[in-house]
């Protein structure tokens, strides 16, 4: 079971599936997860919540978060909506180290496979980006218990901000 006293403990914030994954791999590697105090890393699955400068670098690392597209392509809100929207055929995943802006952090890793065809965003997110998610996850941690802590910075001419999509009135988020 790789594990290493270095990382350990490690704040995680979020939810849904992308959140229980991360959960699991840090049980089943070992490592202690705490909500609140010091951390040597703090890791953001699926949240919108800005975290101040003070608290995204209290951790020794820093803070990773989770972005749903190979960024800087499709950042904000709504990425697998917009995916799907602007006619990609290819999708996937990063982690990144946060910054002050929205989703233009270093990127610590991504992943990327063909956009699966005729599905809705959730089912792209829940049935391939998740897992795929979840594994990336796990590939970096094996980077950064070897001393290895990845931050390649996003190239802007590539880069794209998406608006939230607008819900029609009384549909559910």
């Amino acid at each position: 079971m790789p594990y290493n006293a270095a990382l350990d403990p490690i704040k995680v914030e979020g939810s849904g599936p992308i959140y229980d994954g991360v959960l699991a791999v840090l049980a089943r590697r070992g490592y202690r997860v705490v909500a609140d105090g010091e951390a040597q890393l703090f890791v953001l699955a699926n949240t919108t919540r800005l975290v101040r400068k003070a608290e995204r670098e209290a951790p020794r690392l820093g803070t990773l978060c989770f972005h749903p597209s190979v960024l800087p392509r499709h950042r904000g809100r709504d990425a697998v909506y917009w995916t799907i929207k602007m006619g990609d055929t290819q999708t996937g995943v990063s982690w990144f180290w946060i910054d002050d802006g929205i989703d233009t952090g270093p990127v610590a890793i991504t992943r990327e496979i063909p956009l699966p065809q005729g599905l809705r965003p959730r089912d792209v997110y829940e049935q391939h980006l998740v897992p795929l998610g979840v594994d990336a996850f796990e590939e970096l941690l094996n980077k950064l218990e070897a001393g290895e802590v990845p931050r390649i910075v996003q190239d802007e001419s590539l880069a794209t901000y998406e608006p939230p999509r607008e819900r029609a009135k009384g549909a559910a988020t």
